[in-house]
């Protein structure tokens, strides 16, 4: 059992995701952008996508493992806010699997 997570079929080791580097999210996630509970009235959240043409709401860096934390589930990336042309920063990321996502030398590579 993974002492960060809880799950019983997890294994993952700090060690891996150091080894395995950058990961990148699919097309779907990096293309839409949460809708807080606040924006709409019945409170659902749901994700508005941007569309060719359209320009996206965020720009985002890979995601990077935080060799900050002992736990290998959390991920840093970078944000710049398209809609004002400034940074957000740095953001925390808990990744469930980190071994499912393509890693950015093998997107890279293609």
């Amino acid at each position: 059992m993974c002492e960060f997570c809880g799950r019983d079929s997890c294994k993952l080791t700090k060690k891996q995701v150091l080894k395995r580097g950058n990961i990148l999210e699919d097309n779907a996630s990096s293309i839409m952008q949460t809708i807080e509970d606040g924006d709409n009235c019945d409170g659902f959240q749901g994700n508005t996508y941007s569309f060719k043409g359209v320009p996206c709401y965020n720009s985002l860096s890979a995601l990077i493992p935080d060799r900050d934390e002992e736990d290998p589930h959390k991920y840093m990336r970078y944000v710049f806010d398209e809609d004002e042309g400034t940074c957000d920063g740095w953001v925390a990321v808990d990744i469930d699997n980190p071994l499912g996502f393509q890693t950015e030398q093998e997107f890279l590579a293609k």
